[in-house]
């Protein structure tokens, strides 16, 4: 366990490492903190900072032997509480063509209601950055670097793969911007690019296809929503003349179907890839895909 006086170090040594004084650690100043770190005899295993600039859920995954100190942001960091083990967090399964995703989102509880995928929601930080097929394709290059690395003697087949995956990465943008670019067929429809969605993950599509999402808040993919959420989310779709409402795929179906009943609107399916899908075989491109058709439906 860490005793005051090794936290008292942490701290400082952190802050002469964060030269230009933002709280944060770029990649510069980091290789100078590992290498105070590994000057220190018997060094704690690592240090985590974590802005929180909204109320909301946070946590950490990491193995049940590590114990874990938190530090708190006030003046000189006083108090911490221990906590071992995963911490109030699922581990979710791995997809074809994606990294593992924990829970430790970022996510902050909103106000009841929506917010508008243009504005606030979008200064936040969103870490659903595979949903874009752009974003996506630069992940590749990254494991296939990390890949040829680790066993140089396969980099042609690293290679050959990535570029053949990649291929389809920017065949899915062009789709994308076929439907809700400036020149697709949305724009020359004269249809209105707004989707009321009840999960706040689809910042990367929204920049790069301009489509504005509202969120509809109230719906947890995982977890049952109370018969007030319910009631929350009915009231706002009558208020707002909502007929098509997105939402994830293991979203709780009864809550579903009763807001269906009581306002008509229209339920289509969003993959966030957060989870294993329930059909095996689809992988990232087949669920992409299908998140463009029922978009564009």
């Amino acid at each position: 366990a860490h005793d005051e006086h090794e936290e008292e170090m942490l701290m400082e040594m952190f802050n002469e490492s964060d030269m230009d004084g933002d709280g944060l650690l770029n990649l510069t100043e980091l290789e100078h903190f590992i290498e105070d770190l590994d000057a220190w005899e018997n060094p704690p295993m690592g240090y985590v900072t974590l802005h929180v600039e909204a109320e909301g859920e946070y946590g950490f995954a990491h193995p049940t032997d590590l114990e874990f100190h938190l530090m708190m942001a006030g003046d000189g960091h006083e108090g911490h509480d221990d906590h071992a083990g995963h911490d109030d967090h699922d581990d979710h399964g791995d997809e074809d063509g994606h990294d593992d995703h924990g829970d430790e989102d970022g996510h902050a509880d909103e106000e009841d209601g929506h917010d508008d995928g243009d504005a606030e929601e979008s200064l936040n930080y969103d870490p659903h950055s595979w949903l874009s097929p752009l974003a996506f394709k630069a992940q590749v290059t990254v494991v296939m670097d990390g890949l040829t690395t680790a066993f140089p003697d396969g980099e042609a087949d690293f290679k050959a793969n990535a570029d053949a995956y990649s291929a389809q990465l920017t065949a899915l943008d062009v789709a994308f911007d076929a439907a809700f670019g400036a020149d697709g067929i949305c724009m020359a429809g004269g249809h209105q690019k707004m989707v009321a969605a009840n999960h706040n993950a689809y910042s990367y599509i929204a920049v790069e296809y301009d489509i504005k999402f509202m969120t509809v808040h109230g719906l947890d993919p995982e977890g049952e929503p109370s018969p007030e959420d319910v009631a929350k989310v009915v009231d706002f779709i009558k208020e707002e003349g909502i007929t098509v409402l997105f939402v994830e795929e293991y979203t709780d179906q009864s809550s579903v179907q009763s807001i269906v009943d009581e306002t008509g609107v229209e339920i289509k399916i969003l993959y966030t890839m957060e989870m294993a899908p329930s059909d095996s075989t689809d992988d990232y491109l087949s669920m992409m895909t299908k998140n463009l058709e029922n978009l564009v439906s």
